[in-house]
């Protein structure tokens, strides 16, 4: 089986291409003999320079006439006739879901696909407003349920996005739920700092902190919180808007709110081993969701460091100690809530040690792409 792996992101985001380049070593370890696998990153000509380079990646870029708007209008219906040829050599295409257009649809009857979803389309775009996801709501409710019927079959991140892919196809179809995995490999292990009752360290970690992460969940819940101990510090990894940062100053968190921007290697793994706890995602209900498999939750396993969240994750079963699972709402986060969940965890010397395991078990991308590959050679 010669098998592609395929995702068209316009802007690339260096996480996620990171993540790619694990999935997909993991992927080939996990093929036959006889089997291969690509990854193919179809990016726009113009940013095709700024990718940094990865042997397990092949970079696709491609162009079209016109100013960046109209470029941007036209590449989601080029990019297929564009690919025809490079698939054509593939025995089965598993894709990441992009914009559901004619020519799209054309490629899934012609060729064997499977479809990667990762969120409820309809309902992220309808958070957003103008032309684009106007256009973009469009097409995915004329041309997205008949891309899924004509798929080999659909995956989904969650069981509740399967299900979710599945009643718009309306019919059943072969799929399976994937939670996002990762790599251990460049994950360092070092057991969190022992919280000693004065001062919790927070982080909360994030490429850009959008409405569903629930950053202002939190802040509220620090200014209403009434304690005054332990001292508490808030850090931020990644990039805030400015009203964000204006947020934080009106609310005069200047001095328990330290605002990082993005971190990588060693910079970030300095400021996470001197933390107490880590901040999930605690918003995604804005996006309709109950369920996720968020990135930094697994970085956060594979570290040691215990972390709150407000969704379930169908990597992780109810009671794990190490998981604080707070209401789904509106509501601010409470604080003394997080002190207790520090104290009790500080008191399993072990913990750390048993998250590390639990990752290295449940979480691996080698784990996970075993499974995707007997999906896919089961289903071509």
């Amino acid at each position: 089986m010669k098998l592609c792996y395929l995702n068209i992101l316009w802007t690339p985001d260096p996480g996620v291409l990171n993540k790619l380049s694990h999935q997909t070593r993991a992927l080939r370890n996990a093929l036959g003999r006889d089997d291969t696998a690509d990854c193919l990153i179809v990016v726009r000509q113009e940013v095709a320079n700024t990718v940094k380079k990865s042997p397990s990646l092949i970079l696709f870029p491609i162009s079209a006439p016109g100013s960046s708007s109209v470029q941007e209008a036209l590449l989601p219906f080029l990019v297929w006739s564009k690919l025809k040829n490079r698939l054509s050599g593939y025995d089965a295409v598993v894709t990441r879901w992009t914009v559901p257009s004619p020519t799209f649809l054309n490629v899934v009857r012609r060729q064997t696909v499977f479809t990667e979803h990762h969120s409820k389309e309809l309902e992220e775009i309808a958070l957003h407003r103008g032309l684009k996801p106007f256009a973009r709501r469009i097409l995915e409710k004329k041309y997205g349920p008949r891309i899924l019927r004509a798929a080999h079959g659909i995956i989904g991140v969650t069981d509740e996005i399967r299900r979710y892919e599945l009643n718009r196809a309306g019919c059943k179809q072969p799929s399976m739920v994937l939670p996002n995995g990762i790599s251990l490999e460049g994950i360092p292990f070092k057991p969190p700092s022992v919280f000693n009752g004065k001062s919790l360290q927070l982080a909360f970690v994030s490429s850009q902190f959008a409405p569903w992460h629930g950053l202002d969940r939190l802040l509220e819940g620090l200014r209403v919180w009434q304690g005054n101990s332990p001292r508490l510090t808030l850090h931020l990894i990644g990039r805030l808007t400015h009203a964000q940062e204006a947020t934080i100053q009106r609310m005069g968190f200047a001095e328990m709110v330290c605002i990082h921007g993005v971190l990588y290697g060693s910079d970030l793994d300095e400021v996470l081993s001197g933390c107490h706890l880590a901040i999930g995602s605690l918003a995604l209900h804005r996006k309709v969701l109950k369920e996720a498999c968020a990135l930094k939750v697994r970085e956060y396993t594979a570290r040691g460091l215990p972390f709150v969240i407000s969704h379930d994750d169908p990597d992780l079963p109810a009671g794990l100690p190490w998981v604080l699972k707070i209401p789904a709402d509106e509501s601010p986060v409470e604080i003394d809530t997080l002190v207790n969940f520090a104290e009790g965890v500080s008191k399993l010397p072990s913990l750390a040690k048993e998250m590390r395991a639990f990752a290295e078990a449940r979480l691996s991308w080698r784990v996970k792409m075993k499974r995707l590959a007997r999906f896919v050679r089961d289903n071509i």
